[in-house]
C-alpha cells in the first residue's frame, strides 16, 4: 500500500501520527474490525509484516534504538530452522515480523520497547487473528511497563490492555535485537554464570536473557552482528561460557544489505539446550542472495539451501562444516566462519608453459605494433623541436634488434621453466607453524630497522606484506616478521609471505585490523635448503624487475600518447 493510503486509512497527514491513531482504533472492538477489513480490502494477505516497511521508512529509530526491522526473507529463514512449539517467545519484536512469518499456530509472546512500534505489532497479530501477549518491556532491564492481550476471535483477534500475564518457560525464541546497543551492565539472575556483556554493547545480554526462558528442550533463534563471533575481552568470555555449557548449536552467516537501513552483514546463532554432541555447524552463506534495487534478497531457494544443511547438519564443501569441541577450543572460542568453512578460491593460473607462450606471442605483437607506428611517424611532421625527437625516437627503435631480442626472451622463460621444474622435482620442501621459524613484533616507536624487515600493516590493514629496502623508522601501525636464524632469507620469507598472506587472512582476520594474535594459527610451506631460496628469491626479483620496466615503458608510451594528442587538440 502507498503512503497516501495508509495515511486516508488512520485518518493522519504526517508519518508521527500513525501509532497514536492506530493504537486507539485497535482498542475500540468495532474500530478494529472495521480497519483489519478495510486492509483485507486493500490487499492485506497475511504473507508479511504489513507496515513494516511504511514504518522503518518514517518512525523507525535506528541512530538511538539500533532499529532494524527483518526483512521477509530473514523471516522465512527463521521460520524454517524453528522447530513447531505451542509458546514462541519474540524478543525484541519490533513491528512484529519474525512471529508473523513464522506462519504457525502458536501462541506468541512479543517484547518490545518502542511504544512507536507496538500499534504496528499488535495490528499485525490482529490481522491474523493470532492468541498472543504483547508486552511494552525494557528487556536489559527486565521491566514490564504494559501488557497487552490478543484473543482469537471469530475473524481478528481482540485486543485488551491487562495486569498481568503468565510467564512460562518455553521451546522456541526467536530474536533480532538492536545490534550493538550501549547499556547499564548490571547483575541479574538471568545473567548468573556468565561475565556481563560489556556497556558498549548489550548484544549478549539479550542472549542469556532469551536463555534463561527456555525450556530444558528449548532453542533459540537469534540474528545477531558478525562481531559477537569474534570480540574479545567480556564477550570473549561470554562465548567461551557458551561453548563450555555446550549450548551454542550452529552459526549462520548471511548477506550483507539484506537490511533497508544498514548495509552491515549478520548472522543466525542458533543455541539448544538439548545437545547430542558437542560440536557446532557452520555455514557460509553470504553468497546466497539475489540484487532487488539496492538490497539483496534471499532467495526460496537460498534459504531452502540453509535449511536443508542445518537439519542434516551435512558438510558441503565451501559452504558448511561441522567443527569439533577441540578445533573451536584450540581457536580460542573465536567462532568467525571462515575459520571453519574456507571458502577462499585461489586465481587459477595457466600453465607455465601457456604462460611464457602468451608472453612471448605478447611481446612479437608489441614489436609489429611499433613498426607499424614507426611507419605512421615518418609522415608525421612539426616544428624543429618535434622532429628532432621524432628523428631520434625512430633511429632508436631502427636500430633495435627485434627478432634477437625476442629469441633472448625465449630462451629467458625457457630457462625459467627448467629450473622450476628441476626445483620442483629435486629440492625438499616443508610445511611448518611460521611462528616455528620467525618471530613476530609490533613495530616499537623509534627503533630503526634493517634493510630486509618484511612488514605488514596491523591497523586499517591493507594485507599486503612489504620489504624494507633500507635502514629505516617504521610506525607504529605496522608488524614486523624476522627469521629466528641465518637459514631463512629475508627476501624469500618476502615471497613466502606475499603468497599464503591473503588466504591466511580471508580466513583468519577479523574486522579491519589484523591480531597479531592469529599469526599462531598461519602455516607456510617453504624449501629449508638456503641454495634453494636464493634461487628462487633472484628469480622473483627477475621478473619483479621485468614487470617494473615493462610498467615503467608503459608510462612513458602514455606520456608519448599525451604529448601528441596535446599537439593535435591544442
Amino acid at each position: 500500500m502507498t503512503t497516501e493510503i495508509i495515511n486516508n486509512l488512520f485518518g493522519i497527514k504526517e508519518s508521527f501520527e500513525l501509532p497514536q491513531a492506530l493504537l486507539a482504533k485497535l482498542l475500540d472492538k468495532a474500530e478494529k474490525d472495521k480497519l483489519c477489513k478495510e486492509f483485507v480490502k486493500q490487499g492485506f494477505n497475511g504473507n508479511n509484516d504489513c507496515l513494516r516497511d511504511y514504518f522503518q521508512e518514517n518512525n523507525a529509530n535506528r541512530s538511538n534504538l539500533k532499529q532494524d526491522y527483518t526483512p521477509d526473507c530473514l523471516c522465512k529463514l527463521i521460520s524454517n530452522l524453528a522447530p513447531k512449539s505451542e509458546k514462541i517467545i519474540d524478543i525484541c519484536a519490533g513491528t512484529g515480523a519474525l512471529s508473523v512469518g513464522m506462519d504457525r499456530d502458536s501462541v506468541f509472546q512479543c517484547e518490545e520497547l518502542s511504544q512507536m512500534s507496538i500499534p504496528v505489532l499488535l495490528l499485525n497479530l490482529a490481522l491474523r487473528n493470532k492468541n498472543a501477549v504483547v508486552l511494552q518491556k525494557n528487556v536489559l532491564l527486565n521491566e514490564v511497563q504494559k501488557v497487552y492481550k490478543l484473543s482469537k476471535s471469530d475473524e481478528f483477534s481482540d485486543i485488551e490492555v491487562v495486569d498481568t500475564y503468565e510467564e512460562n518457560a518455553t521451546d522456541v525464541v526467536i530474536s533480532n535485537p538492536p545490534y550493538s546497543l550501549k547499556w547499564e551492565p548490571k547483575s541479574d539472575p538471568r545473567f548468573e554464570g556468565y561475565d556481563l556483556a560489556p556497556a558498549k554493547a548489550s548484544d549478549y545480554a539479550f542472549v542469556l536473557d532469551g536463555l534463561s526462558r527456555l525450556s530444558d528442550v528449548g532453542k533459540a533463534f537469534y540474528i545477531l552482528p558478525a562481531g559477537v563471533l569474534f570480540r574479545g575481552n567480556a564477550e570473549g568470555r561470554i562465548r567461551k561460557q557458551l561453548i563450555e555449557n555446550n549450548l551454542i548449536d550452529a552459526v549462520i552467516s548471511l548477506p550483507e544489505n539484506l537490511f533497508l537501513n544498514t548495509c552491515i552483514p549478520v548472522n543466525v546463532i542458533v543455541f539448544s539446550k538439548n545437545k547430542q554432541t558437542r560440536d557446532i555447524l557452520f555455514i557460509s552463506a553470504e553468497k546466497l542472495f539475489e540484487k532487488h534495487g539496492k538490497q539483496n534478497v534471499m532467495t526460496d531457494e537460498h534459504i531452502q539451501k540453509i535449511a536443508d544443511t542445518y537439519h542434516s547438519r551435512s558438510v558441503v564443501e565451501k559452504f558448511s562444516n561441522v567443527a569439533s569441541y577441540e578445533e573451536i577450543a584450540k581457536n580460542d572460542y573465536n567462532l568467525n566462519i571462515p575459520r571453519y568453512v574456507d571458502t577462499f578460491e585461489k586465481e587459477e593460473l595457466p600453465s607455465l608453459k601457456d604462460l611464457c607462450k602468451e608472453l612471448i606471442q605478447s611481446e612479437l605483437e608489441v614489436r609489429k605494433a611499433t613498426n607499424d607506428l614507426m611507419a605512421t611517424l615518418k609522415d608525421l611532421c612539426g616544428d624543429d623541436e618535434y622532429n628532432q625527437v621524432k628523428d631520434d625516437f625512430l633511429k632508436f627503435f631502427t636500430e633495435q634488434d627485434i627478432v634477437g631480442e625476442t629469441m633472448a626472451t625465449w630462451l629467458e622463460m625457457k630457462n625459467l621453466e627448467n629450473r622450476t621444474d628441476y626445483i620442483l622435482s629435486h629440492a625438499k620442501k616443508e610445511r611448518k607453524p611460521l611462528l616455528d621459524i620467525v618471530t613476530f613484533e609490533r613495530v616499537k616507536k623509534g627503533k630503526v630497522y634493517e634493510a630486509g624487515t618484511v612488514y605488514i600493516q596491523l591497523s586499517a590493514t591493507d594485507g599486503k606484506v612489504r620489504y624494507l629496502c633500507e635502514n629505516s623508522e617504521l610506525e607504529t601501525k605496522y608488524g614486523v616478521f624476522q627469521p629466528k636464524d641465518k637459514s631463512m632469507g629475508t627476501r624469500y620469507l618476502f615471497y613466502i609471505l606475499e603468497y599464503e598472506m591473503e588466504a591466511f587472512l580471508a580466513r583468519y582476520q577479523s574486522g579491519m585490523n589484523i591480531n597479531p594474535e592469529i599469526f599462531k594459527f598461519m602455516q607456510v610451506t617453504y624449501y629449508p635448503e638456503v641454495k634453494y631460496q636464493q634461487e628462487i628469491a633472484m628469480t622473483l626479483d627477475g621478473i619483479q624487475a621485468r614487470y617494473d620496466e615493462v610498467y615503467q615503458e608503459k608510462e612513458s608510451w602514455q606520456c608519448f600518447k599525451k604529448y601528441h594528442l596535446e599537439g593535435m587538440f591544442p
